[in-house]
């Protein structure tokens, strides 16, 4: 499926969550400028100025940002469960 808006992706795709512990000592910092959103980019999706700035547009550029494969460093997964799995957890214990 070819997306040229980013939007259609957004309402399709599930996009992992992710969690930091309370205790935890990573910060990210940066990025906070349009400039900073184009270097990381460019850095991260291995792509050209050129199709970061014109080309691809921006909405599929955050999908794809997002989506990468990406270790999970000094934080847990998110992970989703239904309401009878969390009950029959409750009893166990």
């Amino acid at each position: 499926m070819f997306l040229y808006d980013g939007y259609i992706g957004f309402s399709v795709c599930q996009l992992d969550e992710e969690r930091v512990d309370a205790g935890s000592k990573t910060e990210t910092v940066g990025n906070a400028t349009f400039f900073g959103q184009i270097a990381h980019l460019v850095d991260t999706l291995h792509l050209s100025y050129t199709e970061v700035f014109e080309v691809i547009p921006y909405r599929n550029l955050l999908m794809m940002q997002r989506d990468k494969l990406h270790a999970i460093y000094s934080g847990q997964k998110v992970k989703k469960i239904s309401g009878k799995e969390l009950a029959n957890r409750r009893k166990k214990k």
